[in-house]
This record gives C-alpha cells, sequence and structure tokens, in this order.
C-alpha cells in the first residue's frame, strides 16, 4: 500500500524510501525544514533598516570594525582552504565548496552587507521566531539569503503567473548550506542577537511609555 507524505495535511504519495513527498523533500533539502518557507527580501527589507538605522545612531562604535575584521578572517581562512585544495591538500568537499561561497561574496559584494545582512536575518530570527520552523531551517535561510548576494548564485526568469521577472536561487548541497551558516553564526550571530534585543527592549519602552501618557490623559480633568 502507497503511503502519504508524514507532512500534516499533505495527500500526496511519499517519493521513494523517504516518509515524504516530493515537493516535501525538495523544501527539505532547500529549506532545511519540510514546511519551511523562504525567506525573501521583502520580508528581511525592515531588518535591514533596523540594522543600517543602527549603524547610523552608532557611527563610530567598534563593533563595526570588528565585524569587518572578522569578515576578513573568515574570508582569509577560506582562501587560506582552496589554495591548500590547489597544492594537492586534502579537502572535504563541503568545506571547499564553503571556502569558494566565501571567496565569491568577498570578490562580489562589499562586506558591509554581507555582514548586515547576516545581522538582519539573527534579528529577524530573534523578533519573528515563528518565521522559522527549526533551527536548522534558520540557518538554511540565512545561507540563502547571504550566498544570494553574489551574482553567480542567483538567476532570473520571467513569470508569465506573476506577470514579472523574478530572482531564483541556484541550489547547493545542504552541507554546504549548514557549513557557511555556521561560518556566519560564528562571526556575526552574538552581535546579530544583541542588536535585535536593543530593538524588542526599545520597543517596549515605547509601548511603556505610551501607556502612562494614556492613563494620565485618563486622569486629566
Amino acid at each position: 500500500m502507497t503511503r502519504l507524505c508524514s507532512v500534516h495535511n499533505c495527500t500526496k504519495h511519499v517519493s521513494g524510501y523517504s516518509p515524504l513527498c516530493e515537493m516535501h523533500k525538495r523544501n527539505q533539502r532547500r529549506h532545511g525544514h519540510p514546511e519551511q518557507r523562504g525567506v525573501t527580501a521583502h520580508d528581511l527589507r525592515p531588518f535591514q533598516y533596523s540594522v543600517t538605522a543602527r549603524r547610523a545612531k552608532n557611527p563610530t562604535n567598534p563593533t563595526w570594525p570588528l565585524l569587518e575584521r572578522r569578515w576578513e578572517a573568515l574570508t582569509g581562512h577560506a582562501a587560506a582552504t582552496l589554495a591548500g585544495y590547489s597544492g594537492g591538500s586534502p579537502a572535504v568537499s563541503y568545506e571547499r565548496q564553503t571556502a569558494e561561497q566565501l571567496l565569491s561574496l568577498r570578490d562580489t559584494v562589499h562586506g558591509e552587507v554581507v555582514i548586515d545582512t547576516s545581522l538582519a536575518m539573527y534579528a529577524m530570527w530573534e523578533q519573528r521566531p515563528s518565521q522559522f520552523r527549526s533551527d536548522r531551517a534558520f540557518n538554511f535561510q540565512l545561507a540563502r539569503r547571504v550566498r544570494g548576494l553574489a551574482p553567480a548564485n542567483t538567476s532570473s526568469h520571467w513569470s508569465e503567473k506573476d506577470g514579472r521577472t523574478k530572482t531564483t536561487f541556484r541550489d547547493t548541497p545542504p552541507r554546504v548550506l549548514e557549513c557557511l551558516a555556521a561560518s556566519l553564526g560564528q562571526a556575526f550571530g552574538v552581535v546579530g542577537l544583541k542588536l535585535a534585543g536593543l530593538e524588542i527592549q526599545e520597543a517596549a519602552d515605547g509601548r511603556s511609555e505610551r501607556d502612562q501618557l494614556q492613563a494620565a490623559l485618563r486622569e486629566m480633568k
């Protein structure tokens, strides 16, 4: 008897020995979870604005040059990995491919853009956790959004259905996405979560002030 996909309310048949149908199996490979939706540029934009505003508010804070040095160290390690591989040293395939992704970003995207995109993703994770079906799904979205900054990792096509040109990401192996996310998280994760915490605190302070003002107005005669 043919089994149905294990995803709730999915009525499609499983694919091969997987407990998932072909669509959900493909989604798990691309996004880290069968039910994870890809984070779009539109989804991320408010969080990118908040990171940009935080930079403008703290232009001389040493956090920014420290993050740039972390990015330089990360890409420097990637360059050393590929140089060793070219010289005959053994390398794990997904680590080599991750190094290639990092150098592609270094060579085509300004470091500040990579950093701020990573920070914005962490802010989104902290402030809208329901957007991610699991920690693994977040890591995949982090890696996909950042690697998508490099022109070599995207392609465009005309969508008759939507009546516009759409940009799509070129697929990469899951192990590469996991490795890339781990590298970005180690470099930028703590700062991203701290900035998200500041946004949450400022929002809470704003609500408290509004509540106090409304209470004061109610008492006014």
